[in-house]
């Protein structure tokens, strides 16, 4: 832990230390901002990284951190490796351990930078493994000794002390960087209209961690990106990887971008890490500086999908009124489209803004719901009730041009009975959205595990979504616990173990979105689902259950010849795999590759005897379910 201290004790440590690194480093006159990799390599997958699976956002955070020094004597320069590893990957269909950090040695030897700020977008997993992308980055550059280096962002908060201890870094900027680092490089270059004493920073001195106190003001919003994307190939990012599956929704050689109206959140949900990182509350951008950016992108960089990256878009109803309002224009002039796969809060949607969504181009996107258990929204703290989310999702039946998900965490901190867990699957099946995403609960933030007291089992984080767990994309199978309608045999008052939440987790995906999936059912736009799953199926190439349903799909959507070559694809897996046989059987699902249902009547048919059989004979909170 950071020790206490005295203000001006530290900050007269941090001139001194500052000063004996330029003279070590020189002047701080070149700044190399490196994004690391967003993905863990011991999953890699070469035939997901070809299909462009892989996320690959635009280093905006880096960004932003470069306009902030725009009126320095500082060249700054940015590096995406996540953007090259995927790039040499697809080139060369394998992960090279050996070669990956090579463009980061061109830039150190053709740049020469004096300063490297590295920033990490992947928040799971144990930080200190041996290949763990952003400490891999540090240790290659620390050990050549030839630049004073920082770290920021998410990921580096939880173990700055560590990093710093170990040696692999002589700055830590906690929170929003733009403020404490114009600071920090005052102070480094002994300026002597260095701005106020800011808090945030963190440093080794004699042995321990200090931190600095002072000004810990949320950064100002103005201005806007355009200048830096000069230094962003923005066109290359669709051309190796994706967003989510909106953007292979909206066409996959469609060049994206993203955009953010907004910093910060109106909630402050407990397992979440927005609010200590990004401060309370929430600050807008000005949107006519904002909408100048969107315009710049589409307009000189051919832009055609955005992402929003907001936490909280709807948090400024007349903000996002106007900035909705001049997305229609663009989508008329266009045809742009965007989606928020963050999560927007319920609460806010109204028709007005749904009918502007609609006719600026949104895709679809995702509301946070998180649980269907009263005791543990309240627990968590989540904006909301289950009776506002209700009424939310009854609105958004109206609004069928629209995809909507909605976001659900199971195996909340590590102590969820299986009951609560079974209240939140009925409760989506009572919302009736598109789609629901279930994730795995993961303690991801430290900070935010100690301010909140949470509990955790000693274990590492995982991914979100157990099928990313390893390179095959595929959950590993313990056939002693119960999976599929044995699920719901759990006694409700056991807190299942990570393994059965696998299973748990897997039940709900299967029965919810695929089976019970209301595009598949009588009225429903089963070309929405295949959309949708076509886009998600690029990340799981081998995933049979992924296949059989995009092919039940085409069926129902009188594309019979498609539909059946897709459901032969899922059978040639499943009959070469003992798993995935075993997983097939337990849902009933081996019946539909036997005998391949040949029409939409018939496929709906099936589906609902299976859902039936699957399905306890009463779901928890009766009042939220519907029929099937």
């Amino acid at each position: 832990m950071t020790e206490p201290q005295d203000s001006l004790d530290v900050n007269e440590a941090l001139r001194r230390y500052a000063a004996s690194l330029r003279e070590r480093f020189g002047p701080g006159r070149r700044l190399l901002l490196v994004q690391a990799p967003q993905f863990l390599f011991e999953t890699i997958n070469p035939e997901v990284i070809r299909n462009r699976g892989y996320y690959a956002y635009p280093p905006t955070g880096l960004q932003r951190l470069a306009e902030s020094l725009s009126g320095r004597d500082i060249e700054v320069r940015i590096l995406d490796l996540n953007l090259h590893v995927l790039r040499r990957i697809a080139e060369q269909g394998r992960f090279d351990p050996e070669r990956w950090l090579d463009a980061l040695d061109e830039q150190l030897d053709t740049f020469r930078p004096s300063m490297v700020g590295v920033t990490c977008l992947t928040v799971y997993t144990d930080l200190f493994a041996t290949n763990h992308p952003l400490t891999a980055i540090l240790r290659h550059v620390t050990a050549r000794g030839e630049q004073m280096v920082l770290i920021g962002g998410p990921t580096a908060t939880n173990e700055m002390d560590r990093y710093l201890k170990e040696g692999l870094c002589h700055f830590a900027v906690e929170g929003e960087g733009e403020d404490r680092l114009n600071h920090l490089l005052d102070v480094y270059e002994d300026r002597g209209d260095a701005s106020e004493p800011v808090s945030g920073i963190s440093f080794l001195s004699e042995g321990r961690v200090l931190k600095t106190a002072g000004r810990c003001d949320s950064v100002e919003l103005k201005g806007n990106l355009v200048a830096s994307y000069s230094a962003v190939d923005v066109e290359q990012y669709c051309r190796v990887g994706s967003l989510n599956p909106y953007s292979r929704m909206a066409g996959q050689d469609t060049i994206y971008g993203v955009f953010q109206l907004s910093r910060g959140c109106r909630g402050n949900c407990k397992f979440c890490g927005v609010r200590p990182f990004m401060g309370k509350g929430v600050r807008t951008h000005p949107v006519d500086e904002l909408v100048e950016e969107i315009r710049y992108l589409v307009e000189q960089r051919f832009v055609r999908h955005f992402e929003v990256l907001d936490d909280d878009l709807l948090a400024d109803r007349p903000a996002v009124t106007r900035l909705l309002k001049s997305l229609v224009d663009l989508r008329r002039q266009y045809g742009i489209t965007w989606a928020a796969n963050n999560g927007l809060m319920t609460h806010s949607i109204t028709r007005d803004l749904l009918d502007l969504m609609r006719d600026s181009g949104c895709l679809g996107f995702k509301v946070g719901v998180e649980s269907g258990n009263a005791q543990m929204l309240r627990r968590i703290r989540k904006p909301g009730s289950l009776e506002s989310f209700a009424a939310v999702a009854d609105m958004l039946q109206d609004y069928p041009e629209l995809f909507v998900g909605g976001n659900y965490i199971i195996g909340l901190f590590g102590e969820e009975t299986f009951a609560q867990m079974l209240e939140t699957f009925a409760f989506s099946v009572r919302l009736n959205l598109d789609w629901s995403s279930f994730t795995v609960f993961q303690f991801t933030s430290k900070p935010t595990a100690v301010a909140e007291n949470l509990k955790t089992d000693g274990a590492g984080a995982t991914d979100f979504i157990p099928g990313k767990d390893s390179a095959t994309r595929e959950i590993q199978d313990d056939r002693s616990l119960p999976l599929g309608p044995a699920v719901f045999s759990i006694p409700g008052d056991v807190v299942p173990s990570r393994a059965m939440v696998k299973n748990v987790w897997l039940t709900f995906n299967l029965l919810g979105n695929y089976i019970g999936n209301k595009n598949l059912k009588p009225g429903g736009r089963p070309e929405k689902f295949v959309a949708w799953l076509d886009a998600v199926r690029v990340a799981y190439p081998k995933n049979p259950y992924m296949l059989l349903f995009a092919g039940l799909g085409r069926i129902l959507m009188d594309v019979p010849a498609c539909g059946r070559e897709l459901v032969e694809a899922a059978r040639t897996i499943v009959d070469s795999s003992p798993n995935w046989q075993h997983r097939f059987a337990r849902f009933g699902l081996d019946e539909l590759l036997k005998k391949i249902p040949g029409r939409p009547c018939e496929v709906q048919g099936r589906l609902a005897d299976i859902w039936n059989r699957c399905m306890p004979p009463v779901l928890p909170e009766r009042q939220y379910a519907v029929e099937h």
